[in-house]
């Protein structure tokens, strides 16, 4: 037993994932067949969640490893904060309404019901920057850290275990959470257990590549995720990982440096990048759409009206099917990071140096 006042960390055991990629001649796309790694970590410690109310007070402030409820505010409202010094850094709508944010700065979860109450489920001291979530069919939430994969259950209980250094995540087709990482000095595509919570690499990739970023399901059913290249001047890419392990990467040109990654109203792929936004076929045929004015978009996903919709620091954009592109600046928006589309219309937006969620509909 754990004596009183200590948590029981568990065991992480060092990983040593082998790979037996096949590099392609150049010019074509590259593929590698991966063994999936025998040794595996399980998602440790368990962090009971306790429920306290939250005030404006600093010292009523929760304590990490519970749950706060903050003061009801409407949904309705265009700006909701979070308490604390937050930074919201990305964020998912659930089916009932709710949505799910990633608090970077104080290392935990919050949920904001369609009535407009917030609950945070901070993680324990000493945790990293929390920078994604993906929500599961199960009600699980999937979250990454800096350098750990974590998990928090329907009932409030969190997991986490070390794993690497974490890019991305997002549920697969086969109800696992996938994500891209690192393994040692080699990028890797990483898979979490619905049912055990058992951590496995998957595959290793190319080291030229970088650490992946965004991640996707695709139409196909594989794993879609956007590539950096390590040194300047090298390629970027779009890589595909199907669930069996076999690994296909498309170049993109030098400094292309995609982020965020989603399936378009089309069934193609659509990625952020410097200066705009690009479009891959699962065929793997590449074109690229300018933004103007100089913007950077930070994250893209799919909208209404067949278009996909975007962010920048302060801007809300979208990309017609005819490739059509306008922004829309958002009012008092400082940095904008994602954005969830809303049924009926509009969006949520997460705005990390204000704190705040904001919801935001297109002028028309």
């Amino acid at each position: 037993m754990t004596p009183a006042g200590q948590r029981d960390e568990g065991v992480v055991r060092n990983m040593s994932p082998r790979s037996g990629a096949r590099r392609s001649p150049a010019g074509t796309a590259s593929c590698a067949r991966h063994r999936v790694v025998a040794c595996a970590v399980l998602l440790v410690l368990a962090l009971p969640a306790a429920d306290c109310r939250y005030t404006n007070d600093p010292a009523n402030n929760p304590a990490p490893g519970m749950s706060a409820g903050a003061s009801q505010q409407s949904t309705a409202d265009s700006v909701i904060t979070l308490p604390g010094n937050a930074a919201a850094e990305s964020l998912v709508l659930a089916p009932d309404g709710a949505l799910w944010v990633a608090e970077r700065d104080v290392g935990g979860v919050a949920r904001i019901d369609p009535a407009g109450t917030i609950t945070q489920h901070r993680l324990s001291i000493g945790w990293d920057h929390l920078s994604g979530i993906a929500r599961a069919g199960d009600g699980t939430v999937w979250f990454i850290t800096t350098s750990h994969i974590g998990r928090l259950r329907p009932d409030g209980r969190i997991t986490r275990a070390n794993f690497g250094y974490p890019g991305g995540i997002t549920v697969g087709p086969d109800g696992a959470a996938w994500f891209t990482t690192s393994s040692g000095s080699d990028p890797a595509i990483g898979r979490a257990d619905a049912a055990t919570g058992e951590l496995s690499m998957v595959a290793v990739l190319p080291s030229a590549i970088g650490l992946p970023g965004g991640i996707t399901t695709g139409p196909d059913h594989a794993m879609w995720f956007s590539q950096v290249a390590k040194e300047q001047g090298s390629s970027d890419g779009i890589g595909r990982l199907s669930i069996e392990g076999v690994y296909t990467s498309w170049p993109l040109p030098p400094g292309t440096a995609p982020r965020s990654i989603t399936v378009g109203p089309d069934g193609a792929l659509w990625f952020a990048q410097r200066g705009g936004i690009g479009r891959i076929t699962v065929r793997g045929e590449v074109s690229y759409f300018p933004v103007p004015q100089d913007e950077r978009p930070n994250c893209v996903v799919a909208g209404p009206e067949g278009a996909v919709w975007f962010t920048t620091a302060t801007k809300v954009g979208r990309l017609t099917p005819s490739g059509d592109v306008t922004l829309w600046s958002v009012p008092d928006a400082v940095q904008l990071s994602a954005l969830v589309a809303v049924p009926g219309g509009g969006f949520w937006l997460t705005d990390s140096k204000a704190d705040v969620v904001r919801r935001f509909s297109p002028p028309r």
